[in-house]
């Protein structure tokens, strides 16, 4: 759920939070913005990333690195998690209705994929909103799903019956990583930022990069760079052959309405498919 914590910025810094996220739900302070993805090899506009934000009273637009652990580790990371599902599905399927066929990815943290619950939430917010199941991509924090190998398994397995695909967010390079992965049929990993922003500077940052695109077309996994902030970036993976990247490179995350006009405006003067 996290997904961006870098970058809060002004939005997050300093002083203490008031934690009644149970209100904050009630009273509509939580809100989502969404990060485009875009194919770095075509150009082609790949899908968006929903992000949590918290609309504070007093302390105005936090981002969710200010909150996103006590949330976590808090009672209501349930019906937050539940709520965020939801708008997202509804969101996506207004994108749909308009013509727009993108994937969309959402965060689940891991009290909230733990929850007996969880399968339900999901099948309730594909059901209200329409929205089809095989554009929905959840994202998981590795250690959530590698902590318990078995427990994983069975609840992943409905998803998966769901047609929806499952992503690995921060992914950590290594082959035994990968192949311990490959256990729970993972369609995407999410390349840390920091081995993005190491590939200017380190060789060894590159060579696992390389590594992981490597290994990851052998297993049929897509790789996805988070964080791409220059063109230097973009075009070493380009070269890495990663397909697809997002980062402030090419969006900062927006609300809904933003990214109507950034399709707008994307179709009109990239002459890419969306």
């Amino acid at each position: 759920m996290a997904g961006d914590a870098a970058r809060s910025g002004a939005e997050g810094e300093g002083g203490d939070v008031a934690h009644d996220y149970a209100q904050a739900l009630k009273r509509e302070q939580f809100f989502l913005v969404y990060q485009p993805t875009i194919d770095l090899q075509t150009g082609a506009f790949a899908g968006v990333e929903a992000l949590i934000r918290w609309r504070h009273p007093e302390r105005g637009v936090l981002n969710p690195d200010v909150f996103i652990a006590q949330l976590e580790a808090s009672d209501e990371i349930e019906p937050v998690g539940r709520w965020s599902l939801a708008t997202a599905c509804a969101q996506g399927a207004i994108w749909h209705d308009r013509g727009y066929r993108f994937p969309v990815s959402v965060n689940v943290a891991r009290r909230q994929f733990e929850s007996d619950r969880f399968l339900r939430d999901v099948e309730d917010a594909l059901v209200s909103s329409r929205f089809d199941p095989a554009l929905l991509i959840l994202e998981f924090a590795q250690l959530t799903l590698t902590d318990d190998v078995a427990s994983t398994q069975a609840r992943l397995a409905p998803l998966r019956a769901l047609g929806i695909r499952l992503a690995v967010d921060d992914f950590e390079p290594g082959e035994s990583t990968l192949d311990e992965l490959e256990k729970f049929h993972v369609d995407i990993v999410k390349l840390d930022r920091r081995f993005i922003a190491g590939m200017s500077t380190s060789l060894e940052a590159s060579s696992q990069v390389q590594s992981v695109v490597e290994l990851s077309e052998n297993r049929h996994v897509q790789v996805i760079a988070s964080g791409i902030e220059d063109s230097d970036q973009r075009v070493r993976l380009q070269n890495e052959k990663v397909q697809v990247g997002q980062g402030f490179l090419f969006s900062e995350p927006h609300e809904a309405s933003e990214i109507d006009r950034f399709l707008e405006d994307f179709a009109i003067f990239s002459g890419k498919p969306l």
